[in-house]
């Protein structure tokens, strides 16, 4: 849960204690406040009817539909990343839409994280409903200058607003665009189309579709292989990136795995206990 730093963003609400995961979604029936925890290896989620609208969030929220089996084989092979099978390493905390992973994407470019945390939660707050994460026709009701000032998004908020514009217009269909059918290259492309998404950005975005094929490339991906590679010294972006090459499709996800052991500060990182 912790690997990916979603867990912070409104309206998600971690809980490590309870190992409780708790949000606030807008269904038909209505804001509810789920919570999610796995118990005995079993998933189980409160506070909404079962019902195939919430199925299909939930699995995009925690990757359920993600074939993580062929990494797990990649990483027994390696030392390194011998942990990762067992951890059941893999599956990345998204949001229940394209657009809401689209709009947090854009929150991270060119900040500090602690800003992209407040950016989220003012964001929630003004133009949510009932502290759920909002909709583009909730985000268009407010303006370009009032998102800057009131969501402290800087250049970030014609971004965003152009972005649930473009939908709420039917300019642009997110989740056409965005159709995992497609191949990756072609959602690649597709996503750095959107306002505000660039190659970092549309990696990033193929990553919380399971497609690790792209490294999201950003200064604390150059720091790590800098400083894990190259002894600090500074190295092209291409000669990083061929360093992961060995991984095929999976290039970000080794990455990631990495990444999430010096979090943690050690090599192998014991499965979470639920």
């Amino acid at each position: 849960m912790e690997s990916h730093g979603w867990y912070r963003l409104a309206p998600f609400r971690w809980s490590a204690d309870e190992g409780v995961l708790r949000r606030k979604e807008a269904l038909a029936e209505g804001v509810v406040e789920l919570a999610i925890e796995v118990r005995r290896g079993k998933l189980h989620i409160q506070g909404a009817t079962p019902s195939e609208e919430l199925t299909l969030r939930i699995t995009r929220m925690l990757q359920l539909d993600v074939d993580t089996s062929e990494f797990a084989a990649l990483a027994r092979e390696s030392e390194r990343h011998a942990w990762v099978a067992e951890a059941g390493f893999g599956r990345l905390l998204c949001g229940t839409s394209i657009w809401e992973d689209a709009v947090k994407i854009i929150a991270t470019t060119n900040t500090m994280w602690s800003q992209t945390v407040r950016m989220v939660e003012f964001l929630v707050a003004k133009c949510g409903r009932e502290g759920a994460f909002p909709t583009p026709r909730e985000v268009v009701r407010f303006s370009e200058e009032e998102l800057q000032r009131d969501c402290r998004l800087g250049y970030r908020a014609k971004s965003i607003h152009t972005l649930a514009l473009r939908i709420v217009s039917g300019e642009l269909d997110l989740e056409a665009l965005g159709d995992r059918t497609l191949p990756t290259t072609t959602l690649f492309r597709n996503y750095q189309t959107l306002p505000g998404i660039g190659p970092y950005g549309a990696a990033h975005l193929l990553a919380m579709d399971g497609r690790h094929d792209f490294i999201a490339v950003d200064s604390e991906f150059r720091r790590f292989v800098r400083d894990t590679y190259h002894r600090g010294r500074r190295v092209s972006d291409a000669a990083m990136l061929r360093r992961y090459n060995k991984w095929g499709r999976w290039k970000y996800l080794a990455y990631w795995s990495e990444l999430w052991s010096e979090v943690v500060g050690q090599e192998a990182p014991a499965a979470p206990a639920k």
